[in-house]
């Protein structure tokens, strides 16, 4: 079957059927969705739907699904699926997003699957970036465990600026090991699908005994080294990660340090948090904070950030 199916329901009925259904309907794989049953009168219609609602869901990661079902499809891959996305919007009276994507009958992994979904996420993180910047699929904010807030603070245009902002903060918290030099990673290996979120919840098998990668809200196209740190995070993540075949790089260990500097001021944009102290501090440590790097991101960026006054985000429709 091409394109979306015939009995697709309208946004208004997506919305009223997610929240008359969803704490009922809500599986162990996303606490934040509904399982809509549907009325399959011919070939061109589905009997059921999965839709992913909530404050956080947004397009870019709808994008960045169906980016990668359509590669995995047209490369006719046998070991990794993901779900169609049959329609994704933002509603703005509540200003939820809806992802509306097939329904995987199936059950989610178990640690009797790790070997399976190393063999998936082998064939995940080769999928090459539609883009050179870096982040989900059209652009947006990355998620990931390196920030820790675990959503980048900006949208970034490009690898470089990426770069100078892991860089900043290295800078201000005064952390060993860097700069990270992610643009020389990127020309040797190009930017890759990092998935950021690896939980047996977020990958199941399907009828067919397919492994089907699920909730693509911790997906997006990034250096080598932000896959190396995805690696460190999670109990599945460390099992694979000896079955994996992946550029190991240099820029793990400042990345790594990085983000451990951040954790003291608890933000991702560690200016305000820093504004206290300066009163303790000797004056030569006052110039620091006010230099370009007191929040760790470039003064270029800051007009990016989501509280600038000139920056927002718009209800819109894939």
């Amino acid at each position: 079957m091409h394109g979306k199916p015939a009995n697709i329901p309208s946004y208004a009925t997506v919305v009223d059927q997610c929240h008359k259904l969803g704490r009922c309907r809500a599986t162990d794989t996303n606490n934040r969705g509904a399982h809509i049953p549907l009325d399959k009168q011919s070939d061109d219609h589905v009997s059921d739907i999965w839709v992913k609602f909530g404050p956080y869901v947004d397009m870019a990661e709808a994008r960045t699904q169906r980016f990668v079902e359509q590669f995995l499809q047209d490369n006719n891959n046998p070991v990794v699926r993901a779900p169609r996305v049959y329609l994704a919007f933002t509603c703005e009276n509540n200003g939820f997003g809806y992802i509306v994507s097939e329904y995987i009958d199936g059950n989610i992994c178990d640690e009797r699957d790790i070997g399976s979904i190393a063999t998936a996420v082998q064939s995940l993180i080769t999928i090459p970036s539609p883009s050179p910047k870096p982040g989900p699929v059209g652009g947006g904010f990355i998620e990931h465990p390196f920030y820790i807030e675990r959503i980048s603070p900006i949208c970034y245009e490009s690898v470089k600026e990426l770069q100078d902002h892991v860089n900043g903060i290295l800078a201000v918290t005064g952390q060993r090991g860097g700069p990270v030099h992610f643009t020389d990673n990127v020309a040797k290996y190009g930017l890759r699908l990092c998935p950021s979120d690896m939980r047996f919840a977020n990958f199941m098998r399907d009828k067919g005994s397919r492994i089907v990668a699920v909730d693509f809200g911790g997906y997006s196209f990034l250096p080598p080294s932000f896959f190396a740190f995805a690696l460190t995070v999670d109990i599945l993540a460390m099992s694979i990660a000896p079955k994996l075949d992946y550029p190991r790089s240099p820029d793990l260990v400042p990345l790594l340090n990085a983000s451990g500097g951040m954790i003291p001021f608890g933000t991702d944009t560690i200016g305000e948090q820093m504004s206290f102290c300066a009163f303790l501090l000797p004056l030569a440590f006052l110039w620091i904070l006010s230099s370009p790097y007191c929040t760790g991101i470039p003064r270029r960026l800051r007009s990016r950030l989501p509280n600038h006054p000139g920056t927002h985000r718009v209800p819109h429709y894939l």
